[in-house]
C-alpha cells in the first residue's frame, strides 16, 4: 500500500511537469512586457490558444493590434509586416503551424510557461491593399427596376444612403464572418425591390483578384432575417451570382484571374439585394485583395 501511494505521488509530480499547467499570470505579464518593448504599428499580436484572455489585461495599450482569428488566412494579414505570437509554451509549435506562411525563421523567447514567437511575414506574402484602398473613387447607389438611381453620399471613408439608419451606411467595419473576426466593407441591402450597387476600380490587380463575402455571424442568428442575394461582375462579365441563407454566416472566396488583362485595371461591380421584402439587419460584408499567384495558392 505504501508503495502504491509513493508511486501515485511521483506520477502526480511528473504529470505536473510533463503536461504543463495553464500559464501563470506572471509569465503572461513578462511576455507581454517584452511585446510592448518591441511592438510596431505594422505588427499583429496573436494569442494562442485564441480563446485565452489571460494576457489581454497586459496588452491594453496595444489592443488595436490584437489579431483574433482562430483560423487565420493570408488575407487577414493585410498591412502587417510582423506577427508577435504569445502562446502556451506546450502549444507553441501549434501556434506557428496556424500561420499561413513560412515561419521557419521565427525568433522565440522563453518565459517559462509562455513562449513569445517573433515572426516576419515573408516579403512574398505581404499584402499592402484591400477594398478599403480600392474604394477611394467608388460609386455607391441604390438601384431599382422601375425608378432612377439613388446615389449615396460620400463622407470620409463612408457612404450614406437614403434610409437614415446605421444600416444605410457603406463603410469599413470589423465583423465576425463565419467563425472569425474579419475586416470588411459593410454593404447592407435596402428594403423593397431596390438593390445596393458598388462599383470601383482595382488599378493593379496582380495575378488574382480574390473577393470574399457573406453574412456576419450575429445577423445569421436573427430569427426574422431573410436570404440575401449578390452578384459580382468584372469588366462587365458576370463572375458569380448566388444567395446566402439567412441563418448561415459565410466568408466565401471567389477568385478572378487577372493575368489575362495584362496588368490593366479591373472594373468591379457588386450588387446586393434582400430576398425578403424587409432585410431586417442583414449585415452583409465583403472585401477584395489583389494577390500574387503564390499568395492565392
Amino acid at each position: 500500500a505504501a508503495g502504491l501511494l509513493l508511486f501515485a505521488a511521483l506520477f502526480s509530480m511528473c504529470g505536473q511537469c510533463t503536461f504543463d499547467r495553464t500559464p501563470d499570470d506572471e509569465d503572461w505579464e513578462r511576455a507581454a512586457e517584452a511585446v510592448l518593448e518591441i511592438v510596431e504599428p505594422t505588427d499583429a499580436i496573436r494569442v494562442h490558444p485564441a480563446w485565452s484572455e489571460a494576457p489581454l489585461p497586459h496588452l491594453q495599450q496595444v489592443g488595436n493590434l490584437l489579431h483574433r482569428p482562430s483560423r487565420p488566412i493570408v488575407e487577414d494579414f493585410v498591412y502587417i509586416d510582423r506577427v508577435l505570437v504569445l502562446s502556451y509554451a506546450r502549444r507553441s509549435d501549434e501556434a506557428l503551424e496556424l500561420l499561413p506562411f513560412d515561419t521557419s525563421g521565427a525568433e522565440s523567447r522563453d518565459f517559462d510557461s509562455v513562449t513569445l514567437h517573433i515572426v516576419d511575414v515573408p516579403e512574398s506574402m505581404r499584402i499592402s491593399r484591400d477594398a478599403r484602398d480600392f474604394m477611394d473613387d467608388a460609386e455607391v447607389s441604390y438601384k431599382s427596376p422601375d425608378g432612377p438611381d439613388e446615389p449615396c453620399r460620400r463622407r470620409g471613408d463612408e457612404w450614406h444612403c437614403d434610409g437614415g439608419d446605421q444600416n444605410a451606411m457603406v463603410r469599413p467595419v470589423l465583423r465576425d464572418m463565419d467563425q472569425d473576426p474579419r475586416r470588411c466593407i459593410q454593404a447592407h441591402p435596402p428594403s423593397g425591390n431596390r438593390h445596393l450597387s458598388i462599383e470601383f476600380t482595382v488599378d493593379e490587380p496582380h495575378d488574382v483578384l480574390r473577393l470574399r463575402a457573406g453574412l456576419d455571424r450575429r445577423a445569421a442568428r436573427l430569427q426574422r432575417g431573410g436570404d440575401v442575394a449578390y452578384r459580382i461582375q468584372a469588366n462587365g462579365v458576370l463572375v458569380a451570382e448566388t444567395h446566402r441563407d439567412a441563418h448561415t454566416s459565410t466568408w466565401t472566396a471567389y477568385d478572378i484571374p487577372a493575368t489575362d488583362t495584362g496588368g490593366a485595371p479591373v472594373e468591379l461591380r457588386i450588387d446586393v439585394r434582400s430576398i425578403a421584402p424587409e432585410p431586417h439587419h442583414r449585415r452583409f460584408c465583403f472585401n477584395v485583395w489583389a494577390l500574387s499567384a503564390e499568395q492565392a495558392e
